[in-house]
């Protein structure tokens, strides 16, 4: 019973889809696939600085946003991108900081003993100091140690 009509295009860009992945989720699709890459990989993966430089960049953009329009557009935040997660698995942001055997009990001829079944490599990021641990198996903490002495 109302009066209808078309949105203009300029109303049409700040519709929002319902349904739609936000930026957020996006990004965070984006992170678990490169961060299941290097746990696969036993390899250390600063997610929570890419998660804190993702939310410093949203932060920019809204603020940008306010300044210039008054309001935060959807497209501001549709357009962005946070290419490169790779980078975040680089040995240059972080520093050592412990190596912590693991050992289980296991059953040898019936008796419990215990065996070391890998180890876990604790660094330090150097941006922010917050930690990240990795569980290596031996084989590839074998690897691990020939490639930091053969790093040297």
């Amino acid at each position: 019973m109302g009066i209808e009509r078309a949105p203009t295009e300029s109303e049409r860009r700040d519709f929002k889809n319902v349904g739609d992945a936000t930026p957020k989720e996006v990004f965070l699709k984006q992170i678990a696939v490169v961060e299941a890459k290097f746990t696969k990989e036993h390899k250390p993966f600063d997610g929570q600085c890419a998660r804190l430089d993702f939310q410093d960049e949203v932060l920019r953009i809204e603020r940008e946003a306010e300044r210039k329009y008054g309001y935060v557009r959807m497209e501001d935040l549709r357009d962005l991108k946070f290419d490169n997660l790779e980078k975040y698995g680089d040995m240059s942001r972080l520093e050592f900081d412990r190596d912590d055997e693991d050992i289980e009990f296991m059953n040898v001829n019936g008796v419990r003993t215990p065996t070391v079944v890998g180890h876990t490599v604790a660094w330090k990021c150097k941006e922010r100091g917050h930690g990240i641990s990795v569980f290596m198996p031996n084989l590839v903490y074998a690897d691990y140690l020939i490639g930091k002495k053969g790093g040297k």
